[in-house]
């Protein structure tokens, strides 16, 4: 059976077809037809480093997940590494690569780490082909860091609340941090109950920190940690008047805890103490407990506090 199509319709197929006929060599076979399109070239970082003056800037073990990537002073997105990036640019190229980091530990938020200098380099690219770059990160260049803990001299720069756990060095293989290239004899450890008695500990630094938004204007804390337990990370926010706790943020415990980097931004706090109850220092506290008939252990390295 044949169907009869009616004339309007066999009209609106010829007109279809016309129109297909030309606009398709542009669908169908776009480079073919338009010489000029653009044919990017691409640009692979497989990883990133952190390169630091060991006795001054501390360790320079960092977790850095992202990168953001400017091409020609034109920010083109970030990108996880390892990265394979289209760049629509052939020729002499400038590229700057900042370091994304997660930011309070969360994978949402992975800003530009201030504290840490762009990369800049200046490559020619060549359209549909791949050129490599590893970047290597420094501290800006006037950032401070008033607290630096790695265990390794005499001394603790955090001390233990009343009734705490204390907070010890240990030297066991096992349980040390390591990072390429870096001695490291201790590592700092807390073990829940301590002595079968103790189900909490409460640490804070021993030196008061003066800092107000006009001289930090991005203030972090940076720790390696393997933590089996949550630990709570804030601040003792001190005026003439008074003594205020802010807590900050909630470090998630494994179960099988491995070391990690975290990046906890201070800035906020900082500015909201500052305004509200006119601070004139502060301590940085970190805290946990566990319930009876648990324990739990608290491995710490290389805790910095910077800013600039």
């Amino acid at each position: 059976m044949v169907l009869q199509m009616k004339k309007p319709c066999r009209k609106r197929i010829r007109m279809f077809c016309l129109m297909l006929s030309a606009c398709g060599c542009g669908l169908l076979f776009p480079t073919a037809c338009n010489p000029d399109i653009d044919i990017p070239a691409y640009i692979y970082v497989e990883k990133v480093v952190l390169t630091t003056t060991l006795s001054e800037q501390g360790t320079a073990s960092a977790k850095i997940p992202n990168i953001w990537v400017s091409v020609n002073g034109q920010n083109i997105g970030t990108y996880q590494l390892p990265a394979l990036i289209p760049v629509v640019a052939s020729g002499k190229t400038n590229i700057t690569i900042e370091a994304g980091i997660k930011l309070n530990g969360l994978s949402a938020q992975r800003p530009a780490y201030p504290l840490f200098k762009p990369y800049t380099t200046s490559i020619t690219l060549s359209k549909d082909k791949v050129d490599t770059i590893s970047p290597s990160f420094t501290y800006q260049d006037n950032v401070k860091i008033p607290l630096m803990e790695d265990f390794e001299s005499a001394g603790l720069k955090f001390s233990p609340e009343t009734g705490s756990a204390p907070l010890e060095k240990t030297q066991d293989s096992s349980l040390l941090f390591s990072y390429a290239n870096e001695a490291n004899r201790f590592s700092g450890i807390i073990t829940l109950p301590y002595a079968d008695t103790v189900p909490f500990f409460e640490i804070k630094t021993t030196a008061p920190l003066y800092l107000t938004p006009q001289t930090a204007t991005d203030c972090f804390i940076e720790i390696n940690y393997s933590f089996s337990q949550d630990v709570e990370i804030g601040l003792y926010c001190h005026s003439a008047y008074q003594t205020r706790q802010v807590p900050i943020m909630i470090v998630k415990g494994q179960e099988n805890p491995q070391w990690d980097k975290i990046y906890v931004n201070l800035t906020d706090e900082i500015g909201s103490a500052y305004s509200q109850t006119q601070m004139t220092h502060f301590d940085i506290y970190m805290k946990s407990s566990v319930p009876v008939g648990k324990t739990a252990r608290y491995l710490f390295d290389n805790i910095k506090i910077v800013y600039w």
